[in-house]
């Protein structure tokens, strides 16, 4: 993410900010190129997980062109050969080998649904470490793989095991099914998440 400017907080009982910012390319070895401009209200109700959230992008990637990449990292994953006894990505040195850069993007992104259903007006969430990784073969042909993600929270300084299994292939939503170690209340521990490689749709439970 890029630069983000707060330009209005009313924290009561709800909090509302609007922000902007612009959008980057999550592969650092891509470059620092902008992909986008983007407006976003976020609203946090009464300490709920889950902020409500309007947002509108200009100058993304073309179409054509994220369906291209998204088949591209589809091969990469569907080419791995059993890669799965890998832990700690990244490295004790903070780097992602180019091997091992599909299977960490696309952890982000199921990753980064968790993050979003977990957060409140007082806790946020990053993926400080992709820790276990299993694939499985799937008639389909989807990628299908249960890996466990280490979430840095950021008030509190706590360090989240979850346990998550992700299936994907292009151009069909993204499916998240998770189970994170209890930080508060026991009915945000645990959810099921769907969306696609480009943007989030639907929540139901575990």
């Amino acid at each position: 993410m890029g630069s983000v400017s707060i330009f209005q907080i009313n924290a009561e009982k709800e909090c509302t900010v609007d922000l902007v910012f612009t959008t980057e390319r999550h592969n650092p070895e891509e470059g620092e190129e902008h992909l986008g401009k983007c407006s976003a209200r976020v609203l946090f109700r009464n300490q709920k997980p889950r902020p409500v959230i309007n947002i509108t992008c200009t100058r993304l990637t073309e179409k054509n062109k994220r369906q291209q990449e998204d088949y591209l990292l589809y091969k990469q994953m569907e080419q791995l050969r059993n890669p799965l006894d890998v832990v700690n990505i990244p490295d004790s040195h903070g780097h992602v080998g180019p091997s091992l850069r599909p299977i960490w993007e696309l952890a982000f992104l199921g990753s980064s649904y968790v993050m979003w259903e977990k957060t409140t007006q007082f806790l946020h969430y990053y993926m400080a470490q992709l820790s276990s990784v299993k694939q499985w073969k799937t008639n389909d042909g989807a990628i299908d793989f249960d890996y466990t993600v280490l979430l840095h929270e950021f008030s509190t300084q706590e360090i989240i095991p979850c346990r998550i299994h992700l299936v994907w292939s292009p151009g069909k939503p993204l499916k998240v099914k998770y189970h994170c170690q209890e930080l508060q209340a026991p009915e945000e521990a645990s959810g099921t998440e769907g969306g696609s490689a480009v943007a989030p749709t639907e929540l139901s439970n575990f």
